[in-house]
């Protein structure tokens, strides 16, 4: 039981990388009748953010660099997300990665796997 309460310690240290969630809302309409996006504020965490891998692919006839991130956290607390949210993590230059996947890892919501990706032009 000692164990398991320092590995539990230790995992939550890793967590020190603090980002905020943000999911894309039609809110309405311009006079043109194009839909007005918001962004709705989902909430915060502390998360352990590690690079995975980097791609470059051919999107509309440019170049694009892809990063790739596993992000772990714990149980979310009074939200859910969903792949079309992102993360908003950095300061002062913030950047958006996109949510491609999300896992609860051993079914109890205690953790939570989040795979995302950064676009760069």
């Amino acid at each position: 039981e000692f164990v398991w309460c320092r590995m539990k310690m230790a995992t939550a240290g890793l967590r020190n990388t603090y980002v905020t969630f943000y999911r894309p809302t039609i809110s309405g309409q311009n006079a043109s009748g194009e839909d007005i996006v918001s962004d709705v504020l989902l909430g915060t965490a502390w998360v352990m953010i590690r690079s995975t891998k980097g791609t470059e692919e051919e999107r509309n006839r440019e170049k694009v660099a892809i990063a790739n991130f596993k992000i772990t956290m714990g149980g979310l607390e009074g939200f859910t997300l969903q792949r079309k949210d992102y993360i908003a993590w950095g300061s002062p230059t913030v950047r958006r990665l996109e949510i491609v996947d999300v896992e609860d890892v051993d079914q109890t919501k205690a953790q939570v796997l989040i795979f995302a990706m950064e676009l760069a032009t």
